[in-house]
């Protein structure tokens, strides 16, 4: 039997026939996958329904709620933890990344040799169980040296992530080019990428913003009124013929982070029971879940009509506001040299890196899975176990592959899967407003 932190006064779980336990005292059987305490029952009309010694199956809860960390691994996956404050908050004004991160953040080695690079952040939408998803980042600027690469995973964020598995992807690059990815999945070559010829924005010239990858972005401020108002950027390449893609390297800025959380803070001290309503709830509420991303929506690319207008080619979509992920959008052919539009919300994107590229065939990449895992201060982990991982804030986690023979001929790609939880922080407490 493993105790959960006494420290903490209550613990509830919330049903899923919307039922809750309040408990106090109580204790984790992980043998029987039940939690056993002192309490009360309440029916879903939050009426009285027994009293006393309870037992709580782990597998009829939806959600659990605590004011502490629980130790609980069987707890920890489904827990949301209330109340974080005071010192906490206040670090978090010194370092914004603490508290504002984004799921799990994967680390690796520059392909400039400064050091270890942010690359990729896992899963961002998966913002609760029912939301678990698979997600697929470009390692694009990872340094290769033989053939044991190594990633290295953080909870840098008030969050409890739960990693089911991440999956190294390398795929063949052609010779002299890169593979990248596009919205829909597909790995595409791409060949001879040619930086633009000219970038206009409202505030004027783009152009040193978004000619390399570099880490300098163009950015814009949200509309003071509608934080979905939209702008367009116009950007020009040589170039011209068929088979042509417009590579994007780009992430979001902090405009979906801050409407969750508002969301959180006016659901308030109920928060609990809304996330444990939503897990009860069929598919159709899970997609209202994505309402916000579609409403702000991604970075649409418009290509002339022949009769002075702009048509649609496609849209990138990448939710996280850390790490720059860079996908590639097929366009139809086109005369030199090439005009297109970018249309995105203000203030929602953060432009690092525009470029046309000749798109070659589609290819197939090989799954690597790691061959060694080891936690930071902890040592290593069955790399074979096929449970998942559950982190805390602070946990770093360090997955080792093998690379194919010959790595430098291989475009890295990570694979994540999983879903997390926020921490609600008892200052959003006093904006709550349910309506």
């Amino acid at each position: 039997v493993t105790t959960l932190d006494k420290r903490a006064p209550y613990l509830k779980a919330h049903l899923r026939d919307g039922s809750v336990y309040v408990l106090t005292k109580w204790t984790v059987d992980e043998a029987s996958r039940t939690v056993t305490g002192e309490g009360d029952l309440l029916g879903p009309d939050r009426r009285v329904r027994g009293s006393g010694p309870l037992t709580v199956p782990i597998a009829s809860v939806a959600l659990f709620e605590a004011n502490l960390v629980p130790d609980s691994l069987a707890l920890q996956e489904k827990t949301v933890v209330a109340g974080i404050s005071g010192a906490v908050t206040i670090g978090c004004l010194a370092l914004p990344k603490a508290c504002f991160g984004s799921c799990p953040t994967f680390y690796t080695s520059s392909d400039d040799g400064t050091g270890e690079l942010l690359q990729a952040e896992g899963f961002s939408t998966s913002i609760a169980p029912s939301l678990e998803a698979t997600d697929v980042d470009a390692l694009y600027r990872a340094r290769v040296d033989g053939q044991r690469f190594e990633v290295q995973m953080r909870n840098e964020a008030l969050e409890t992530h739960v990693v089911r598995h991440v999956h190294l992807l390398a795929a063949p690059r052609p010779p002299g080019g890169r593979v990248i990815a596009t919205q829909t999945g597909e790995f595409r070559q791409a060949l001879d990428l040619g930086e633009p010829l000219s970038c206009a924005a409202a505030e004027g010239d783009c152009l040193p913003a978004v000619r390399a990858f570099d880490g300098l972005e163009r950015v814009s401020r949200t509309d003071g009124k509608d934080l979905a108002t939209r702008e367009t950027i116009d950007v020009s390449f040589e170039g011209s013929g068929e088979r042509l893609g417009l590579v994007i390297g780009a992430r979001q800025t902090l405009l979906t982070t801050y409407l969750i959380y508002q969301t959180l803070a006016y659901m308030g001290t109920s928060a609990s029971a809304w996330m444990a309503e939503f897990e009860r709830s069929g598919p159709m509420l899970v997609d209202r879940a994505h309402a916000i991303r579609d409403i702000l929506g991604g970075i649409e690319v418009l290509v002339p009509d022949g009769n002075a207008g702009w048509t649609p080619a496609g849209t990138v979509h990448e939710v996280g506001p850390l790490a720059a992920d860079v996908k590639v959008v097929p366009l139809p052919p086109l005369a030199g040299p090439v005009h297109l539009r970018l249309r995105l919300t203000r203030g929602h994107w953060r432009l690092d890196f525009l470029a046309l590229a000749r798109l070659g065939e589609s290819v197939t990449p090989t799954r690597q899975l790691p061959v060694e895992v080891t936690r930071d201060g902890a040592g290593r982990v069955d790399a074979s176990a096929r449970g998942s991982l559950t982190t805390l804030p602070g946990d770093a986690y360090r997955f080792v592959y093998r690379l194919p023979t010959g790595p430098e001929g291989y475009e890295r790609f990570l694979e994540s899967r999983g879903y997390y939880l926020e921490w609600l922080r008892q200052e959003w407490m006093a904006e709550e407003h349910p309506a």
